[in-house]
């Protein structure tokens, strides 16, 4: 490897690129979450456009402030493939918003989430 360059990319963060760039965001419904450390294991609820609804589970390390207001039965607010509905980033619950100063508030929620 030379002086200048790229060292490769962490293959979680480059799917999270690909995610956000070709990606569909929405609201589903979280199903089951489990946090270990950082790290949670949130498995939601939703439908992916012209689909059928469906569970995906999904492994992501997660900022305390993303893991406000998730829990089972909670809307959530993520994003999916459109390549790969199978593959989603969490975005974190549309109930809470973190403010400049990394404080966490109630938001009014005028979507609503998905309903079972």
């Amino acid at each position: 490897m030379g002086l200048f360059s790229k060292k490769p990319k962490d293959p979680k963060q480059e799917l999270a690129e690909l995610i956000v760039k070709r990606g569909v965001r929405l609201r589903g419904t979280v199903e089951e979450f489990a946090l270990e450390g950082n790290r949670a294991t949130v498995r939601v609820r939703f439908t992916p456009e012209g689909q059928a609804e469906r569970s995906v589970t999904v492994v992501q390390d997660m900022s305390p402030q993303a893991q406000v207001g998730l829990e089972p039965g909670a809307p959530v607010e993520l994003s999916y493939d459109r390549e790969d509905p199978g593959r989603i980033l969490i975005w974190g619950s549309p109930l809470y918003r973190t403010t400049e100063e990394g404080v966490v508030v109630r938001a009014v929620d005028v979507q609503g989430g998905e309903r079972s």
